[in-house]
């Protein structure tokens, strides 16, 4: 990253946490006397620190939710000088034999027993391209991030919750192959912005649901923690680089966090 971009990325993560502490320490203070209310028992067999500290973990983990991980995907691709979007529609015309085919990849992975399909991208991208009629439909497909690189390459990023759901992970793959089917020479991926396991390690070590699906550890469509991070800042130097950010915006904030909020 550029400073301009570590300098607009800083600012961002300035913003959320600005608004945490506010909204924690003024607008929705933490009162001892609710937990007594709500939680009678627990009240009096926990410290009260333990209450107070998971009311700021929960507002910190929705506030750095996914839309602002997008936001910031957006700004470290707008830095190597690509066209980003957050939230993209994108419409396409597909023909029908290629809308039933993807249909039916995803239902067969999903099945169990002798039916159940192994997930392959790039066999089944081949196979729904293969296929050709006359009649179409018209599909729109929403992207939490669109990346248009200087050189005219598209890049479409579903960031989903890094252990998502089947429901969740079925969604992205049909997205992702409707994007194939109407714009061959796109490329959708499955994005998922760290490492349940820990950078380097295997996701299934963590979580197993999305394997049905995708192969998690060998399709080109699927980006986890640096992977990710890399491919949007086109620099393998990213991750680091905007680890190191939230540590220095870390730094200032959990002195604040400490005093105004903890009272320590």
């Amino acid at each position: 990253m550029n400073e301009q971009t570590k300098q607009r990325v800083r600012e961002h993560l300035s913003k959320v946490m600005e608004r945490l502490v506010k909204k924690r320490t003024i607008d929705e203070p933490f009162l001892e006397s609710d937990i007594e209310r709500n939680n009678p028992f627990g009240y009096y067999l926990v410290p009260i620190e333990v209450w107070k500290g998971a009311k700021f973990e929960r507002s910190f983990v929705t506030s750095l939710g996914q839309g602002i991980l997008e936001q910031l995907g957006q700004i470290i691709a707008e830095g190597t000088g690509a066209t980003a979007i957050n939230q993209h529609d994108t419409i396409m015309t597909i023909n029908t034999w290629r809308i039933e085919r993807i249909e039916e990849i995803l239902k067969s992975q999903r099945g169990k027993g002798k039916n159940k399909k192994t997930p392959n991208w790039v066999g089944e991208v081949q196979e729904i391209l293969s296929l050709e009629n006359q009649r179409f439909e018209e599909i729109t497909v929403k992207s939490d991030l669109y990346v248009q690189r200087q050189d005219g390459k598209q890049e479409y990023y579903s960031f989903k919750t890094v252990k998502p759901n089947l429901d969740q992970t079925e969604t992205a793959k049909r997205d992702m192959l409707y994007l194939k089917a109407g714009n061959p020479e796109c490329d959708p991926y499955f994005a998922l912005p760290f490492n349940p396991a820990g950078e380097g390690n295997i996701y299934k070590q963590a979580h197993g649901v999305p394997y049905k699906l995708f192969n998690m550890d060998d399709d080109s469509s699927v980006l986890i923690g640096a992977a990710m991070w890399n491919k949007i800042g086109d620099c393998e130097n990213t991750y680091n680089e905007l680890i190191s950010i939230f540590k220095e915006v870390g730094e200032i904030y959990s002195k604040r966090i400490k005093m105004e909020y903890l009272g320590l």
